[in-house]
């Protein structure tokens, strides 16, 4: 019977069909539509990094868009199709499809259209519909030319299909088509096709998110496109880590944002919960997903990373790993953190959304989750991420068990906000009764400037310790006070106190905390740097880094590696300085340490470097990765430096608008809090630099009635600070006020070794003199800080007097003997000063008659400028037109009518024979190069 048993089969099968052909359905017809190419939208973004994918296409056979829904899979396919050298095949695939029957039709029939109806037996055999798809791509397959064009077969969507006979049918078609043909899927899921067995046989080309999600750059260049205001760079990258790339997301900010004061509101939103995209994630992602899916994500949306371990831990189960594999594979906002693939995050947009769902429906087990992570990541061996989690649950008495066991390494690392988070959690009476945390709750203060909170905690220790504590002890423990002590007074201006307590606090070893005693060095190395004493504050910062590495106190090497590098700064030495900036990031990178300021302030300063030598690109990198480390921070008051190197590089680069963003953040973050006169002076030296330039005179005066008063020229900020009360006399035409502290500001730099700010008020002094006309005093200040610069490399503080350093350059060239370094140094400085837009301050160069007319007689202006001279006003308005000003910010400017500003234009546009403002934007480019000295 066994031996018969395949004909029985065939016989079997012989007899069943006209009883299946009698009960069969009537085909439906199929649509058009899902046959073509999708219309792209307008004004879509080219994405060139992306066309080196496409161009690999006839190299495979398989190629997967494999993302979450929102991702751009379906656009980025028609692009490559339309882009794609031969024909494609296009099927847009429905849930209707998931029948062997119905998709074998369309895409035969896709197919025989791409092939000029070249497979006709297999369109007819589809249409009977009376076969296996094994069998009908068998026919298809066979039927198909051995040579031809290539052609691309797209199924879009194909995450809808999932009956087993037709995955089965499409690995075979996929395993035995032709070379000339290539397959794309587009697909939340990744589709189980052979995946691996593709990758292994170079077969294989895959995108997913990482690949899918939209770059800096590519976000900048679409806000562009489609906002009506312009977004700095630093609010391009802040959206960007956001939405983590997300392209829906950007389509709903080019929806919303129309200012710039929209683009903050919309990013607030995003942190909240935007109702859209909460909407979204509702009816696109969660709806339909298994019960058991829902309850791994919402006990694990609160952690940051995790892996399976942890998920185990977390969901009291034992399918972590299957469950991750589930998510990654199945297209939700799932994205792996390693090669391995064994930490994984949620998107953020994802992780804000589930965590809000969690909030509203189940608010009871929010604490509960977050104390059971804190006991899964302890046990994971991650103090650090359980001290957050525990401080979310409001237990103190895990709180102070870790503070107990991880406190120290927390300082050590530099992790004051988390310490200030911890400690705020606790009791007071906990903290005056542990040495320990009340040494980590003085140092939070002090860090925090809240100085008087540092005295009231050591007496409260005192009072709860003293008694208990044997004489000995207690003396190391007040070693360890006086160390923080110190560091109170050297911020309050008490260098001496700060000197005597640094002393008294090196007289024992630490009972406590290691790291006291460096921290006591380096109190002592931080007042001789402000008294001025860099080589002894060098001495220090050397040893204090040493010991900072023998009991890995990686904070304190990072802050003494960067103090190093302002001592370097200060003496000249520019290039040192960047190179200890450099070993401070390798440290960084070799010690994985994560986001705290003292890595900011690293960034920034080095930030601070690449401005000096015109670096503008570099230099802003630096700054925006210091505002994305502080943005993971969530603290906003450490942002003021980072923000004041973005508007220095926006005011260098002639962003006007730009430059005015960062400035008005800068002013709402010091109405908001105090800094030290180091953070100050900065700030206040850009913001001088964009009131000078846009000729606002009333913030200058109003910024010298309330400016810190000026000092004693011992150290960098003191200069910086003195320097501004001279720039701002120099603004306002003040120079008789302006000299005389210029004149003490360069003794004072001699004094100290001070050699970049000896540099920058010889640049000063020289721009002083030469308003005044005293030519010869003029030089000699340039020629000086010429020199000076030879063995800094400075160029910044050349270029931020503006055009007139050009003419100041030329006379130096001409009337004296310069060394050929100093020379070829003088002739760079004149290019680029001629290339920077200088925004505003086009408009007094204009103002000079004879400066026009000398224009004007120039062989290469055109004629009819010559014929149809400007007015003076006219040469006004064009300038603002070249400075980028509206009609009614002209009118503002010059205070007449915005009436009188159109006719000075429509005047202008006879005169010089142009219709369109573009054409007098490039016109007045043109003649002001001349007036800047092209």
């Amino acid at each position: 019977m066994r031996a018969g048993a395949p004909g029985h089969d065939e016989n079997n099968n012989e007899n069943r069909e006209p009883s299946m052909n009698a009960s069969m359905p009537a085909l439906l017809p199929l649509i058009p539509t899902k046959l073509a190419i999708p219309v792209l939208p307008p004004g879509l973004l080219e994405r060139p990094r992306l066309d080196e994918w496409q161009l690999r296409l006839p190299q495979v056979r398989l190629a997967v868009l494999h993302a979450a829904s929102g991702f751009g899979k379906t656009t980025l396919a028609a692009q490559w199709a339309r882009a794609f050298d031969g024909r494609v095949a296009w099927l847009q695939l429905h849930a209707s499809d998931n029948l062997a029957l119905q998709f074998g039709r369309y895409l035969t029939q896709a197919l025989d259209r791409q092939l000029d109806a070249g497979c006709p037996l297999s369109a007819a055999l589809a249409e009977q519909g009376q076969v296996s798809l094994d069998a009908l791509f068998t026919q298809l397959l066979a039927e198909l030319p051995g040579e031809h064009e290539a052609i691309l077969i797209v199924l879009d969507e194909f995450e809808v299909l999932h009956e087993r006979e037709l995955i089965a049918g499409l690995r075979f078609f996929l395993r035995h088509m032709p070379s000339w043909m290539t397959l794309l899927v587009c697909s939340r899921r990744l589709p189980e096709l052979g995946v691996a067995e593709l990758r292994v046989k170079h077969q294989l080309l895959l995108l997913d998110a990482r690949q899918l999600a939209f770059e800096d750059d590519e976000v900048q260049a679409l806000l562009e496109l489609g906002v009506p205001v312009s977004i700095n760079r630093e609010q391009v990258e802040r959206l960007n880590r956001r939405i983590g790339g997300w392209p829906c997301a950007l389509q709903l900010a080019l929806q919303e944002v129309q200012t710039s004061r929209g683009m903050d509101l919309f990013l607030e939103n995003l942190l909240l919960g935007h109702p859209d995209i909460r909407d979204y994630m509702r009816e696109q992602v969660i709806d339909g997903l298994p019960q058991d899916l829902h309850g791994f994500l919402e006990a694990t949306c609160l952690l940051d990373r995790f892996d399976a371990a942890l998920a185990d831990r977390l969901t009291e189960a034992c399918h972590g790993r299957e469950m991750l594999e589930r998510l990654e594979r199945g297209g939700l906002f799932i994205q792996p953190l390693d090669s391995l693939r064994r930490w994984y995050s949620y998107h953020p947009l994802f992780a804000v959304f589930l965590q809000g769902e969690l909030r509203t429906h189940q608010p009871q087990r929010v604490n509960q989750l977050h104390l059971r992570a804190a006991e899964a990541l302890l046990a994971e061996g991650m103090p650090e991420e359980a001290a957050r989690h525990a401080v979310q649950a409001g237990d103190p008495q895990q709180v102070a068990e870790i503070l107990q066991r991880h406190g120290r390494a927390f300082y050590r690392q530099g992790r004051l906000g988390l310490l200030q988070q911890c400690l705020e959690t606790l009791p007071e009476p906990v903290i005056a009764g542990s040495p320990l945390l009340t040494l980590l709750q003085a140092w939070v203060s002090q860090n925090s400037y809240q100085f008087d909170h540092v005295e009231r905690w050591f007496k409260a220790a005192e009072l709860a310790l003293q008694r208990s504590c044997s004489e000995q002890d207690w003396a190391r423990i007040v070693c360890e006070f006086n160390a923080v002590r110190a560091q109170v007074a050297m911020n309050q201006g008490d260098e001496q106190r700060a000197i005597a307590l640094a002393q008294e606090a090196l007289t024992c070893e630490p009972l406590i905390m290691r790291t006291s005693r460096v921290a006591a060095m380096s109190g002592l190395a931080e007042v001789h740097f402000v008294q001025g004493a860099l080589p002894q504050a060098q001495k220090q910062y050397e040893e204090a880094e040493r010991r900072a590495r023998e009991i890995n106190a990686s904070h304190l090497v990072v802050w003494s590696l960067g103090q190093l590098s302002e001592i370097a700064i200060a003496q000249g030495h520019l290039q040192k300085a960047y190179t200890l900036q450099e070993r401070a990031i390798q440290y960084i990178e070799q010690q994985n340490l994560q986001a705290t300021p003292i890595v900011e302030f690293i960034y920034r300063v080095r930030g601070q470097v690449l401005l000096e030598w015109h670096q503008l690109d570099a230099a802003e990198q630096c700054a925006l990765q210091g505002i994305q480390i502080l943005d993971e921070l969530g603290d906003q008051r450490w942002r003021l430096q980072s923000h004041a190197l973005l508007a220095g590089v926006a005011y260098a680069r002639g962003q006007q608008n730009a430059c005015a963003d960062y400035i008005s953040q800068m002013q709402t973050m010091l109405a908001d809090d105090r800094y030290h006169i180091d953070w100050l002076a900065n700030a206040h030296a850009v913001m001088l630099a964009y009131w000078d330039s846009s000729q606002d005179r009333e913030a200058i005066r109003q910024w010298l009635i309330s400016a810190p008063p000026v000092s004693a020229g011992a150290n960098h900020f003191s200069q910086l600070n003195a320097r501004n009360h001279a720039r701002a006399h120099v603004a306002l035409g003040q120079l008789d006020s302006a000299l005389p502290i210029l004149r003490q500001l360069l003794t004072d730099a001699e004094r100290h070794g001070l050699v970049m700010d000896r540099n920058r008020n010889h640049i000063l002094l020289a721009q002083l003199h030469w308003l005044r006309e005293e030519r010869q005093q003029a030089l000699d200040h340039l020629q000086r800080a010429m020199t000076l610069a030879s063995g800094s490399g400075a160029v910044g503080s050349f270029l931020r007097v503006g055009k007139p350093i050009i003419g100041m350059l030329k006379c130096l060239l001409h009337e004296r003997t310069l060394d050929e370094p100093e020379a070829q140094r003088a002739t760079r400085l004149i290019q680029l000063a001629q290339q920077q837009r200088d925004f505003s301050r086009a408009i007094r160069i204009t103002l000079d008659e004879a400066v026009i007319q000398d224009i004007i007689n120039r062989p290469d202006v055109p004629e009819l400028i010559r014929r149809s001279p400007l007015t003076r006003r006219e040469w006004q308005v064009l300038s603002l037109i070249h400075a980028g000003q509206s009609n009614e910010q002209i009118a503002d400017h010059l205070n007449v009518a915005p009436t009188t500003i159109k006719t000075h234009i429509r005047s202008l546009y006879q005169k010089l024979n142009i219709t369109h403002r573009s054409e007098a934007v490039q016109l007045a480019r043109d003649l002001l190069s001349k007036i800047q000295g092209d």
